[in-house]
């Protein structure tokens, strides 16, 4: 007999950056003379202490170069981390979109 897998703990709260601690990625500066804009799609784990504990792309924004930026800002960020039922800090992943856009 096999037992059943437990429920996942519910979740009452999702992380939420903190207010300044989550700078948009610098334009590359040669993406910039090159004219290259993209929207970068990023997947965040956030660990239980707000920070992030991983990040990986995925959706490209068609420009390695883009990516790279995306990935090394949000590396530093800091959250308010997400929460369960009883209050406590736990870890959770999100999606965050990074756009580049020029002027």
């Amino acid at each position: 007999v096999e037992a059943e897998p437990a429920p996942p703990a519910e979740v009452a709260s999702s992380p939420s950056p903190l207010p300044g601690s989550c700078p948009p990625p610098p334009y590359p500066r040669r993406a910039e003379r090159l004219r290259w804009e993209g929207t970068v799609v990023l997947d965040i784990d956030v660990a239980a202490d707000g920070t992030v504990s991983s990040a990986r792309v995925a959706e490209s924004s068609g420009h390695s170069i883009l990516d790279e930026a995306a990935l090394r800002a949000v590396r530093g960020w800091r959250f308010t981390p997400a929460k369960d039922a009883t209050g406590e800090p736990v870890p959770m992943g999100l999606r965050k979109p990074i756009e580049f856009r020029l002027p």
